[in-house]
């Protein structure tokens, strides 16, 4: 996640009031590893003013390298800067010892992906539920809420996908950024230029100039959305790498639109991948067009 710089004074301040006792934290698991480390769930004791105990996410910095030492600062204060019900809260920072931890909130059903396949599995043992066009467009105008949120304080996200929200058991939806690249979703990543990029989740301006923008992340929303719609496919699963890279090349770069998608939204997905940085809806204008949907509309 990409932010603006701050100064190291009103930074320092923020941390202060955010401190949390490593000692107050309780490993359950190993998510998996993400840009910084590794990527833990964990108990805190008191960390939520009403709870003894909450189920927290733990982001940890296990890097020497300075361009991502700083990008972990970035991120933190990003988190610590945005209040939205759709954005993921930064609830404390252990930055005494080694490797230092971020604190961020985390939601029963964990992340999005996960949910979307869950739904359509044909396991026994896993409780599917079909979910409703109304439920997809709420998730898609959830999201949407949430990075309008983050492009009204000038953040770039860099890495929207299903992958990086999370989803509660009442269908309540935060952005936040697992990034669990290395391992847990490492086909969604490609190794392009000396770094890991969502690839299939961004622009031509992104992949080829490195430029990211909140025009960037709208793309990237386009693509949430036919997720959603999907139900946790694969972007382009039928091309490689190379071939997503030369369709990208040559700006014909298209999603199908998914089964029994209304034809509204997926003329919105289309509108978020127009080559041109200004074709590009707003993500105000994606709140307006998914919050208009009537709700059983099958248009």
């Amino acid at each position: 996640m990409g932010t603006v710089a701050t100064t190291e004074k009103r930074h320092s301040h923020a941390s202060d009031k955010l401190h949390f006792p490593r000692a107050n934290l309780q490993t359950i698991t190993t998510l998996g590893k993400g840009e910084f480390g590794e990527v833990l769930l964990s108990k805190a004791k008191g960390i939520e003013e009403n709870e003894a105990e909450s189920v927290v996410l733990v982001k940890s910095l296990q890097s020497r390298d300075e361009q991502l030492q700083s990008d972990f600062r970035r991120e933190a204060e990003m988190f610590a800067k945005l209040s939205h019900p759709n954005v993921v809260r930064l609830l404390g920072l252990c930055r005494e010892v080694d490797p230092h931890y971020m604190i961020l909130e985390y939601y029963d059903l964990g992340d999005l992906k996960q949910f979307l396949k869950i739904s359509k599995s044909k396991d026994d043992k896993v409780k599917s539920q079909p979910i409703s066009t109304k439920t997809k467009v709420s998730i898609c105008a959830q999201v949407a809420r949430g990075m309008e949120h983050l492009s009204n304080h000038r953040f770039v996200h860099k890495d929207l996908a299903a992958r990086n929200c999370l989803i509660s058991s009442q269908r309540r939806i935060k952005v936040s950024s697992l990034s669990l690249s290395k391992d847990v979703y490492n086909s969604e990543y490609y190794h392009y230029r000396q770094a890991w990029i969502p690839l299939r989740w961004l622009p031509t301006e992104s992949v080829f100039e490195d430029d990211y923008s909140t025009k960037s992340d709208v793309w990237a929303f386009g693509v949430l959305m036919w997720e959603v719609f999907s139900l946790g496919e694969m972007p382009h699963s039928k091309l490689s790498d190379d071939d997503v890279l030369e369709g990208l090349k040559m700006g014909k770069l298209k999603l199908p639109a998914p089964d029994g998608c209304p034809s509204k939204i997926y003329k919105l997905m289309v509108r978020c991948w127009a080559p041109g940085l200004k074709e590009r809806p707003s993500f105000t204008d994606i709140v307006h067009a998914l919050g208009d949907q009537p709700p059983d509309s099958k248009v």
